[in-house]
Order: structure tokens, then C-alpha cells, then sequence
């Protein structure tokens, strides 16, 4: 029934005990007692009526401080109609806006680890430029771990040229690929002012780019140097020679001349092509059982003019625990041949090379060491890049390309191993492979 329904009922009620009570007390009592107890009646059950309204009420105003303060809401159960429909629909309201919640959490939640995944440092602010959002990249290549505190916007960057960036884009202007530089990490910085107030930078890490552009302007540079020179001299003495008036031993000798220099570059457009096949993963070793003292002996005899010529002596050390090794023959050949020739070119006249091997950290160790002149220690972490020579006039006048540890350092790691040397000027040259042990059991 509802509210007016039952103050229908109320009002009927009273106006029929007032009757009663009127005409039982014209016969008994005087008419104020009639009308006192009609009254009585009358509050009681108004008070009844208001009291279970207050209750209902009451419970309403409790669920609706729940749902307020994000905890769950205690809806009563009324059997005063008007009350009930309330209840429904603060009910179905709830429902509603703790579904819209839902959504919007896990909306929220798969924005969030898609900023986070993402290779892109991405940064927002408030108005007042204070970082309310920085994802790990964004810490990562500011230098800030994950759990730092991130200052303002305005002193969060220590070059000019991000400042000036920060400036524009508080200022509410739009900022793109704007290029900074500090601590050795090179970023752009894009930025947008929000329609809300703030903004929102994106930083890309250009830094392996600018390295990677950088090397290839050093490999340009050093295949033009390495091709100039013997171009030269081969363009030089053929147009002599095709001049004509040059006797037959000059012409012999300016023929050789070019031959050598042809010789030279085609070593180095071999290497390269090596070198290219390896790092594109175009080649891929194929290991098989080697005895190493007799692969060491056949290598060492390609030189052996040259180091009776400079009275250069080669012994080998190889451990009988490390006589064998797995690796594929073309590989541990040219790895061996091109140590061999960059050791016989700085050791001195009645020097020795050593080709010595023994067990180590679960493999073998091959050593190709000689007692020459040795390597300053600030060169040795770069003996393996491409074109990098320690003495680099010699090392052109005797033949190199500047290729072959390169090609060495990719051969041996495609086997899983590593490669590194040892040295001190004036005190020789150790060149190190490690090999993994492999099934020497197999048969080759």
C-alpha cells in the first residue's frame, strides 16, 4: 500500500474511533474523555507509522554514505511501497555505477601496460608541470630507477635544448622530434599540451641509431682509405706503363707493383664478403673432430719462408687433455692462419710463436702467443673491431686488411665461444679462444 494509501487508512480510522468514542461517552463519560481517547489512538498510530518511515530512511541515507565512500552498501527492506521503490532504485544505481567503475579500472589498467611496454619513454604532467605519470622506458632513459621520486617538469632535464622544449610545450605550444643529448644517450623529444591542462612527452632513444650511422660512416671511410691507396698506385704505374718508354725491368717491376696492390684489394673485398656472410648468419659452422697439433703444424707451414726469412721459431704446447677439439675445419684454419700472420708481422727477427692449449672453465682454451712488442692496454678492448689497427702504417705496408680479428672474434663466437688477448708493451701478445667441449668421441 502506498504512503497516501495508508494515510487514508490512518485518517478513516480516526474519524471512525472518534465516533465510537463520542457515542460511548455521551452514555458513560462526558464528551472530553470521548475525544481524549481518540486522540490517543489517533498519535499511537501516527507514531507507529513514522517510526518504521525513519527506520527505512535512516538505512537510505546509510547505503547512500556507503556508496559514497567506495565501501558496499546495506540496502534495507521496506514494506512502505514509496520506500521500496527508493531503495530499488538506489540499488539499481549502485549496480550501475560500480559496473561503470569496473570498465573504467580495467580500461585504466590496460592503458597503464600499454604504456609500460612500451620502448617509448612517455611522461605526463599537471598543469603546474608536476609528473603525475613516467613509464619504466622514461625512467630508464632519464636515469631514474623505478621507485624514485621524478622532480617537476621544468627541472627534470639538465641540457638547454630539453628545457627550451618544456618551456614550449607548458607555454602550450607543440613540440616535435625536438633532438637532445646528455650522458651519453641520445633522445627526440615530442610533446603536446592536454586540453585539461599539462602535458604529455614522448622520448625515443636514437642513441644505438646514432652509433649504428656512426660506425657505417667509419666503414666507409675506412673501405674508401683501404681501396685509395692501392687504386692510386695501380692507376699510377699503368698509365706509365701505357705512356710507353719504360725499359723491361721497370716495366717488370712496376707490373709487379700493380699485382701486389690488385692482390691487396682483393683480400680485402674477400674479407668483407666473409665478414658480411658471418654477420648476416649466412654462414654456420659445421664442427667436426680436429687434432689440433696437426691443424696448428699445417697453418704454420703457409709462413714458414717468411719466418726462416726473420729467424722466427714455432713450438706447440697442447695439453694431451686438450689435443682435440670440435670445430669446423674451414673456421679453426682461417682463425689460426690469420693469429699466425698477425703475430709473425710484430714479432721480432729470432723470435718464437706458440700455439699452447689446455682445459679451462669447461672447454679448451687455444692460445696463439708470441714475444714481440706488444699491445698498449687502451688498444687491446678494440683489436677485434673492424679496420682497427694498433699500428696502422705497418700494418698496411705488410699486407692487412684490418678484417681479420674481426672475422676471427664472429668465427669463434659462432661456435659459442669467446675471444680476447693479453698483452703489455714490450712483453709479447697472447691471442685467447675459448671453444666449448664438444663429443670428441665422434668420428670426424
Amino acid at each position: 500500500m502506498s504512503l497516501s494509501g495508508r494515510l487514508a487508512l490512518f485518517t478513516v480510522t480516526i474519524v471512525a474511533v472518534t465516533v465510537f468514542a463520542l457515542h460511548w461517552g455521551a452514555e458513560r463519560w462526558s464528551l472530553l474523555g470521548a475525544a481524549l481517547v481518540a486522540l490517543l489512538v489517533a498519535l499511537g498510530l501516527a507514531a507507529l507509522a513514522a517510526r518504521g518511515m525513519a527506520n527505512s530512511l535512516a538505512a537510505l541515507t546509510n547505503a547512500a554514505r556507503a556508496i559514497t565512500a567506495d565501501a558496499l552498501p546495506s540496502f534495507p527492506h521496506s514494506t512502505i511501497p514509496d520506500v521500496d521503490a527508493l531503495v530499488q532504485a538506489l540499488r539499481q544505481m549502485n549496480r550501475r555505477f560500480a559496473d561503470r567503475f569496473e570498465r573504467v579500472q580495467r580500461e585504466k589498467a590496460e592503458g597503464t601496460a600499454i604504456v609500460d611496454a612500451m620502448l617509448e619513454g612517455v611522461i605526463a604532467t599537471d598543469p603546474r608541470g608536476r609528473i603525475v605519470t613516467a613509464n619504466p622506458a622514461a625512467r630508464r632513459l632519464l636515469g631514474y630507477s623505478n621507485e624514485a621520486d621524478l622532480p617537476d617538469l621544468q627541472t627534470l632535464f639538465r641540457v638547454k635544448a630539453a628545457r627550451s622544449a618544456v618551456d614550449s610545450v607548458l607555454a602550450g605550444d607543440v613540440v616535435h622530434d625536438q633532438e637532445v643529448e646528455f650522458d651519453g644517450v641520445t633522445l627526440t623529444v615530442n610533446a603536446r599540451p592536454l586540453p585539461a591542462g599539462g602535458a604529455v612527452l614522448v622520448l625515443h632513444d636514437l642513441t644505438e641509431i646514432r652509433r649504428l650511422e656512426a660506425v657505417r660512416r667509419d666503414f666507409v671511410a675506412n673501405v674508401s682509405h683501404e681501396l685509395k691507396t692501392p687504386l692510386t698506385s695501380i692507376s699510377g704505374y699503368a698509365e706509365t706503363l701505357a705512356e710507353g718508354g719504360v725499359d723491361a725491368a721497370t716495366a717488370k717491376r712496376f707490373l709487379g707493383t700493380i699485382v701486389t696492390n690488385a692482390q691487396r684489394m682483393q683480400r680485402l673485398v674477400d674479407d668483407l664478403l666473409d665478414l658480411s656472410r658471418i654477420e648476416a648468419g649466412r654462414w654456420q659452422p659445421n664442427p667436426q673432430q680436429m687434432q689440433l697439433e696437426q691443424v696448428a703444424t699445417e697453418c704454420w707451414g703457409m709462413f714458414r719462408e717468411r719466418a726462416l726469412a726473420k729467424r722466427v721459431g714455432f713450438v706447440t704446447a697442447i695439453q694431451p687433455d686438450a689435443a682435440q677439439l670440435m670445430v669446423d675445419p674451414d673456421a679453426i684454419r682461417h682463425i689460426l692462419q690469420n693469429l699466425m700472420d698477425n703475430a709473425l708481422r710484430y714479432v721480432p727477427e729470432g723470435g718464437t710463436i706458440t700455439c699452447r692449449s689446455a682445459l679451462a672453465d669447461g672447454g679448451t682454451v687455444v692460445s696463439i702467443e708470441d714475444n714481440g712488442s706488444g699491445i698498449p692496454g687502451d688498444h687491446l678492448p678494440r683489436i677485434f673491431e673492424r679496420f682497427y689497427r694498433v699500428d696502422p702504417s705497418r700494418s698496411r705496408d705488410e699486407g692487412g686488411t684490418g678484417l681479420g680479428l674481426a672475422i676471427v672474434k664472429h668465427m669463434v663466437e659462432a661456435h659459442g665461444g669467446r675471444v680476447w688477448a693479453e698483452s703489455a708493451r714490450g712483453e709479447g701478445t697472447a691471442v685467447r679462444s675459448w671453444w666449448p667441449l664438444g663429443d670428441v668421441s665422434r668420428e670426424s
